[in-house]
């Protein structure tokens, strides 16, 4: 038997989906409850390892991805993509790896994320219209809506920007639970753009979204809305209280760095950088706004700090106990 090299969490969870799905298929149960007792049975708290011997020339190619999203070295990584590429000409994570390594420009990273969503929707085939409105929730579908989300980061920044809301709001069609977070990016750019209507419609349909995103965008929607000018007081201090490090970022009396954090925790400094990279035009545009949030920053700057140090504290002595 040929076992996969070590994966990265990602890659093993996604590789682990796949082998479930493929194995509840062909059991074929009868139940939902049977398939999960089979589940809870044959994989809760296990370490699978998987079978590569007998792959098909795509999953070969989905596993070289793998590797080449656990390589240090860009130019090897990209060796990879292309290599994925001859084995599968549909391999759409490869077209998203070589726009993030490969492209020299904002447009050829949209013509390779161009090529991963055409690769994407062919690997689909019939089943695009199946799985719409549950993407993500096959993983089938994942290369797609990544290479969709490079797409619409991509025109966004060339300056596209309506294509890129548009881009956005097709794939909140085709997977509402928006498992990769899009809607988080979008409501930011709804308001950049003074869509407000369309904003506070995002905001309603994901009210229980916890992120600095949706409570920022709160406290501003508050602000520029006359009948609910009275609250956003209230909400843009709960929105600093619950991510004290927002300010910080979005006034410059922190340095952003030369790279986005790869992950963000509710609350934390690196949710704080990934909402200020997105939302710094969104305050320097409107001057009113702008003022008024750093008035009560002002007010309450020494409650941030002590919050901020309460959790950099906390977050040490979490260090210490791993």
């Amino acid at each position: 038997m040929s076992k996969s090299k070590k994966l990265s969490p990602e890659a093993y969870m996604e590789k682990l989906q796949k082998k479930i799905a493929d194995d509840l298929k062909e059991k074929n149960f009868a139940t939902a409850e049977e398939a999960n007792k089979y589940v809870q049975e044959n994989y809760l708290n296990r370490e699978i390892e998987f079978d590569d011997s007998n792959l098909s020339p795509a999953e070969q190619a989905q596993n070289l991805i793998y590797e080449a999203r656990d390589c240090n070295d860009s130019e090897e990584a990209i060796k990879f993509a292309e290599k994925a590429l001859k084995l599968d000409e549909n391999c759409a994570d490869a077209f998203n790896l070589l726009a993030e390594l490969k492209a020299k420009g904002v447009d050829e990273a949209l013509e390779f994320y161009g090529k991963g969503i055409e690769a994407g929707k062919k690997t689909l085939g019939k089943d695009f219209e199946e799985y719409k409105g549950h993407f993500w929730g096959f993983h089938e579908t994942r290369p797609f809506m990544r290479s969709m989300a490079g797409y619409a980061n991509a025109l966004w920044g060339k300056g596209e920007k309506s294509k890129s809301i548009e881009v956005t709001k097709e794939m909140l069609v085709l997977n509402p639970d928006d498992n990769q977070g899009m809607r988080q990016d979008l409501i930011t750019r709804l308001l950049i753009l003074n869509r407000i209507l369309e904003a506070e419609k995002l905001y309603n349909d994901y009210k229980d979204d916890l992120s600095a995103e949706w409570r920022y965008s709160k406290a501003y929607l508050y602000f520029i809305k006359r009948s609910k000018n009275m609250y956003a007081d209230a909400a843009l201090k709960e929105a600093m209280e619950y991510n004290p490090y927002v300010p910080f970022y979005i006034f410059g009396f922190r340095d952003m760095p030369d790279e986005m954090p790869e992950y963000v925790g509710f609350g934390d400094e690196n949710e704080a950088i990934d909402y200020a990279e997105q939302a710094f035009e969104l305050w320097a545009k409107n001057d009113k706004a702008a003022k008024w949030f750093a008035n009560l920053f002002k007010k309450m700057e020494g409650k941030l700090n002590l919050l901020i140090e309460e959790r950099e504290k906390e977050r040490g002595n979490r260090g210490k106990r791993t």
